[in-house]
């Protein structure tokens, strides 16, 4: 019966991934999209630290980590972000919800596997821009929503004691819609521009994970993947319209895209490396290194005011455990996380690269033997106020659970 409600809200959940907003933030207009963090709660109190494995946890970034896996295990996390946006001259505030990944996991004798579906990035921005030309003021107002979805089947397979290899595919897809609005002072009608793109395209990841045994009861885990590029196929369409004072649309004709109605998008490749060294169920450390190649194409949004390079994230963290076996006092089984991320967006706007650095804290709090429920908060800043940009110092509150169960074992008593 347990196993039965398991997959039941497993199935039920993911339409709640389908159309949130993963993003509420002004760097999101650029693109398809802000990336968005689907790493495990765990992973992220640890500063996005995803070497670690063990029987009861693995990584949604490596598939070969699942080979580490001796339970099956329902897993599903939650954010909710709130953040400053300041300029020169202004500030701004803003918050929102997100389911951050749902994914079920299931270990054979032979090979494990597990999917499940998860956000990639999000749109959500509202810019007003005030101009002046030839005396007469222009209201510009730019509104974009959406964002990139993926659903994935995992595959791990252990050669040997200590190694792990895996493979995931992924089916990525959603949509962006952006809105341009032009006001002009004395003029009753405004004009609108509204673009909608829908997204799709099959992307790959290849990983491995090695676990070995240095001293007695000292690990040390090493691993790395690698996401070859892709391609993201986009259906356009546009649309131009006269809008009332009052919000009405007076009229709505299509624009012609011609080449552009139909494009091609590539998303770049991607390399991860980690290291990590610890004490079995007391305590670890662990370093992780990301990086992308330059930036995603799209050629159905040219903007001269941004630049893509090379992304890169370094991550820094570990855990600690007082007594992981301790029957008498529930908050020496407690994990204690913490972690440090510094990260190069990759993108460059007006010549500022934007870079992302937060500093990260989590409990992992058990729930019967196998299971935990995960809380982590993440401070951190992204972006800069020089050349006209916009500062976000952000708060992220972190929920995760990993519920594990024993499934084809047969049991005497039920």
């Amino acid at each position: 019966m347990k196993n039965n409600v398991l997959v039941f809200i497993f199935l039920a959940s993911t339409a709640g991934v389908f159309s949130q907003n993963a993003s509420l933030s002004p760097y999101s207009y650029f693109g398809f999209g802000q990336s968005v963090s689907n790493r495990t709660a765990e992973n992220n109190a640890m500063g996005g630290v995803t070497v670690y494995a063990d029987s009861t946890q693995f990584s949604l970034d490596n598939p070969a980590t699942l080979g580490k896996l001796d339970f099956v295990q329902y897993r599903f996390g939650a954010s909710y972000k709130t953040a400053s946006q300041q300029s020169m001259s202004a500030t701004e505030y803003t918050n929102n919800a997100r389911l951050n990944y749902l994914a079920l996991s299931i270990p054979t004798k032979h090979f494990a596997f597990g999917f499940g579906i998860k956000p990639k990035t999000g749109m959500g921005y509202r810019l007003n821009v005030v101009e002046t030309i030839n005396e007469i003021e222009n209201s510009i107002l730019h509104q974009g929503s959406g964002g990139l979805n993926s659903t994935f089947l995992s595959l791990a397979y252990n050669p040997f004691q200590g190694l792990s290899i895996g493979a995931s595919a992924h089916y990525n897809f959603g949509f962006t819609e952006r809105i341009f609005t032009r006001s002009v002072s004395g003029i009753e009608l405004s004009t609108q521009v509204f673009t909608r793109s829908e997204l799709s395209g099959i992307q790959f990841l290849l990983g491995t994970h090695y676990q070995t045994e240095i001293r007695e009861d000292y690990q040390l885990y090493l691993s790395a993947t690698f996401t070859p590029s892709s391609k993201l196929n986009g259906t356009n369409t546009r649309f131009i319209s006269t809008i009332s004072s009052t919000g009405n649309t007076a009229t709505r004709d299509v624009l012609d895209l011609a080449d552009l109605a139909q494009t091609t998008n590539t998303l770049p490749s991607q390399t991860s490396l980690g290291i990590g060294f610890g004490k079995q169920q007391k305590w670890f450390v662990g370093a992780s290194y990301n990086t992308a190649k330059e930036g995603l194409t799209n050629p159905l949004e040219m903007n001269t005011a941004v630049s893509y390079s090379s992304s890169s994230r370094i991550s820094l963290g570990g855990f600690y455990i007082p007594q992981y076996s301790s029957f008498t006092n529930y908050f020496k089984r407690i994990v204690y996380r913490t972690g440090i991320r510094f990260e190069n967006m990759g993108m460059n706007i007006k010549n500022q690269a934007i870079k992302d650095f937060g500093i990260t804290f989590g409990l992992g709090l058990p729930i019967g033997n196998f299971s935990k429920a995960n809380i982590g908060v993440e401070v951190g800043k992204m972006g800069t106020k020089n050349a006209g940009l916009i500062e976000e110092k952000y708060t992220n509150i972190m929920l995760g659970f990993s519920l594990s169960d024993i499934w084809f074992i047969k049991r005497k008593y039920d």
